[in-house]
């Protein structure tokens, strides 16, 4: 299954944007906590995801801290996720403010 070009530069598939959605979408409804990959994990994957796929949406969640939308900081060893800034999930290019 070809990619979007968008998808081909931040190295996802679509499952993955899916999941960076969900994401996305979660913390973006809660931007005073931060989640830690664990949470995200059970939230975004239930009790069945596999360990193949967590690995797989450990990635899709670090592509939003490197593009900006998501911060991560690793407290006692936990990876956590705490929303940061609005982006266009479509695109996923940053929605500039109109101010």
């Amino acid at each position: 299954m070809p990619l979007s070009k968008r998808q081909f530069e931040l190295g996802i598939d679509s499952e993955a944007e899916g999941w960076m959605r969900q994401a996305y979408w979660f913390l973006a409804g809660q931007t005073d906590l931060a989640y830690s990959l664990e949470e995200l994990e059970e939230t975004i994957l239930g009790t069945e995801g596999s360990s193949g796929q967590a690995g797989k949406l450990e990635h899709a969640l670090d592509v939003l801290a490197e593009i900006g939308a998501f911060d991560k900081a690793k407290v006692r060893g936990t990876d956590y996720y705490a929303f940061r800034e609005e982006f266009d999930t479509e695109t996923w290019e940053r929605v500039l403010s109109k101010v």
